[in-house]
């Protein structure tokens, strides 16, 4: 657990985008955007950090490296708190501002950027964050596609400090979101003292206990308006997140468990967003993949990579 309270769970890059500022507009998409494999705009959203301070690039660099070196060519992340440093989009909260507002403001960055332009996005998250991508998913469904469209046409959104500017109140009508996959997320929450400790002081800790009204608020696996393909990857070591909620009972699309490589190596829950290599033992399923196990099964991030490429998580 005190991987997840001091690391925080990570965004890539090691760059900046250029791009300072993302026009907002609305123009209704004539259709929804086909599904397909392929190298699409990804977002890296980090997870739980005590001390908010998450460096996005160090973060995620394993994975920004990994993705860029495979024919990715547009690759962000995602960050939500006020001492954050080095992300290509930010939301200034703190570890109080709860989980569904992060949440709102990824989907109306999703939304503004690509959504409304009838562009899909992939998204790969690290623990809290992939409740953080589902609660913008849901909020949608919940709120959004039931009220009429805001006109945003006139308003910009600082990509250094979303919420600063207009961004309007309520959800975006829809979102396209083609692929989710979480690496070590406590879709069922966290059952330990030390999280009900942190939840004394910190909002999103009280988000994550397992049966918190937030759970029981987000969807096991809300589709976008184009489908949303998830994948969720867990390890039989994690020292923050049991495996039965990191693959939410098995019951993703595709999930998979590992346990240990040749070398008796395990996967903790930061190592599970920083590991590219080796061959590791593994089971897994889904409800649109076959059972099995093996001792040859692709690394954390590579896995992660296959299913991003694929619409299928295949």
């Amino acid at each position: 657990m005190h991987r997840l309270l001091r690391c925080g769970l990570a965004a890539i890059m090691s760059s900046v985008v250029a791009v300072a500022v993302l026009a907002v507009t609305a123009p209704p998409a004539s259709a929804d955007p086909s599904r397909g494999d392929g190298h699409r705009v990804t977002l890296l959203v980090h997870g739980f950090d005590r001390e908010a301070d998450t460096n996005c690039a160090s973060s995620w660099k394993n994975a920004r490296d990994l993705l860029l070196a495979n024919g990715w060519t547009d690759v962000r992340t995602f960050g939500y708190y006020n001492k954050s440093t080095n992300c290509d989009i930010k939301f200034n909260g703190t570890t109080d501002t709860r989980i569904q507002e992060i949440g709102r403001q990824l989907a109306w960055t999703v939304y503004s950027s690509y959504s409304s332009q009838g562009v899909p996005v992939d998204i790969m998250a690290h623990s809290m964050g992939g409740l953080i991508a589902k609660a913008a998913i849901e909020g949608v469904n919940r709120y959004g596609v039931a009220a009429a469209a805001p006109d945003i046409d006139a308003v910009s959104m600082d990509a250094q400090s979303l919420g600063a500017t207009a961004v309007p109140s309520g959800w975006p009508p829809y979102l396209y979101i083609e692929d989710i996959v979480t690496l070590a997320t406590p879709h069922k929450g966290i059952d330990t003292a030390l999280v009900d400790v942190c939840s004394l002081t910190h909002e999103q800790c009280s988000d994550m206990r397992d049966g918190s009204g937030f759970l029981k608020w987000l969807g096991a696996q809300p589709p976008s308006q184009m489908g949303t393909d998830y994948t969720f990857l867990a390890s039989s070591y994690d020292d923050t997140v049991a495996k039965g909620s990191a693959t939410n009972g098995n019951t993703a699309h595709h999930w998979a468990l590992y346990t240990k490589n040749a070398d008796g190596g395990t996967l903790s829950h930061t190592a599970m967003r920083t590991t590219t290599t080796g061959e590791w033992q593994a089971s897994w399923g889904g409800s649109k993949t076959a059972s099995g196990s093996g001792s040859a099964y692709a690394p954390p991030l590579v896995r992660a990579m296959e299913a991003l490429f694929s619409h299928e998580g295949a």
